[in-house]
């Protein structure tokens, strides 16, 4: 892990349909113009109508996708229904810490333990957004999609499975029902109070 990197990776962890993508989207709408990046996945799927590249995700080829495997350029990468390859490119987080900038992402736990491996641990904060409850992460699930129930079911397994690993991140905030807004300033604050923190002690 020789890597001289002075900005910050916050990894978003928590279960499907507890609000992560909605507030990774808040806060990167409010944060635009400051020295954060939401790095987008690099995927093999074909754009759906309206997709962007570079935007909403970094279109490969089978082959371009590949090699990139065997030159070591993902942080991460799965095969998903095996079918499509999907990946976090390392370039643009490494350059973005190298640079001082900060990295907002959303990952699985999984993620979190790869990451580890390397990125130093002082570049590296997480937070767990947590459901109030496991009812109420089921009717989210219900009722914000038609999913077939083994597909939920799944989901729900994930969840319970994510959910007991919670204490391995930096921070849990709570997802309260119908106060999205709410855990969008405590992720906030929690991401400028880290900062913070790490601004006083290097300047101590």
């Amino acid at each position: 892990m020789e890597h001289s990197f002075t900005g910050k990776f916050f990894l978003i962890i928590g279960p499907s349909g507890v609000g992560k993508g909605s507030i990774i989207s808040a806060i990167k709408e409010e944060w635009k113009n400051k020295n954060f990046i939401f790095p987008v996945t690099a995927t093999t799927r074909k754009p759906r109508e309206g997709e962007i590249h570079n935007k909403d995700y970094i279109f490969l080829s089978k082959e371009e996708f590949e090699k990139g495997i065997q030159n070591n350029e993902f942080i991460e990468h799965a095969i998903v229904h095996n079918k499509h390859y999907y990946g976090l490119p390392k370039k643009e987080i490494f350059t973005a810490l190298k640079k001082g900038d900060h990295v907002i992402r959303e990952l699985d736990i999984q993620g979190l333990w790869n990451l580890q491996k390397i990125i130093p641990k002082e570049n590296l904060y997480s937070l767990f957004i947590m459901p109030p409850s496991m009812e109420s992460l089921e009717a989210r699930i219900r009722g914000r999609s038609t999913l077939p129930e083994e597909e939920i079911e799944r989901r729900l397994q994930t969840a319970t499975e994510e959910i007991k690993n919670a204490k391995e991140c930096n921070a849990i905030i709570t997802s309260h029902d119908n106060k999205l807004r709410e855990a969008i300033i405590n992720t906030k604050n929690t991401i400028l109070l880290e900062l913070a923190k790490e601004h006083h002690t290097n300047n101590a």
